[in-house]
């Protein structure tokens, strides 16, 4: 009697098993359908695309539109609006920089004219170390810039950032290009 109920222990125990194995469910888990949509594409570069959106008349554009051109060729930052937004994003990231305390900017064309005040801890002055890593700062923003007049003589940084102010309410490039030029006469221009 014992053999029996041990093969009919044995027989259900085994049937349990083939019926989970037979089971017509779907043993992997399927994505949501709009799951594959949130996943962000990866660029070989970490900045293509990153700010297409919130500036499109300062990044590159892969259409062939030539409407955007006049704004991203060669010479660089070329419209009022692509200006003020450059300069603004180009101050906060040069204040990121562990040895500025405020920085002024002013974007036109290809070059940054830049006015910092140091903090306190910081001894150094504007040397060609502190050039590159103001230059490499300002290209996170907008590539098209390739060189950057920066400097921290106190006379100099309250221009520009009159200057800078002067760009939040101009009305025209042309004239505060202008004004951007005569300070650069007075400050050396580094480009790599």
């Amino acid at each position: 009697m014992k053999k029996f109920w041990f093969l009919m222990a044995l027989l259900m125990m085994t049937a349990v098993l083939l019926t989970g194995c037979t089971s017509n469910a779907d043993t992997l888990a399927s994505p949501t359908p709009g799951a594959t949509q949130m996943i962000p594409q990866v660029s070989p570069n970490p900045t293509d695309g990153m700010m297409d959106d919130l500036m499109p008349d300062l990044m590159p554009s892969a259409s062939p539109d030539a409407s955007a051109a006049p704004a991203l060729g060669a010479g660089g930052i070329t419209t009022l609006e692509g200006a003020k937004r450059a300069s603004e994003m180009m101050e906060d990231a040069l204040e990121k920089l562990s040895e500025v305390d405020d920085a002024y900017v002013v974007a036109t064309g290809s070059t940054a004219l830049v006015g910092l005040e140091f903090n306190g801890q910081y001894q150094g002055g504007v040397d060609e170390r502190l050039q590159k890593m103001v230059l490499t700062r300002v290209q996170t923003v907008n590539k098209t810039v390739t060189g950057v007049a920066v400097t921290a003589e106190a006379d100099l940084v309250r221009q520009i950032e009159s200057l800078a102010e002067t760009l939040e309410n101009a009305t025209s490039l042309s004239a505060v290009t202008t004004q951007a030029d005569e300070l650069m006469a007075a400050i050396p221009v580094y480009r790599e």
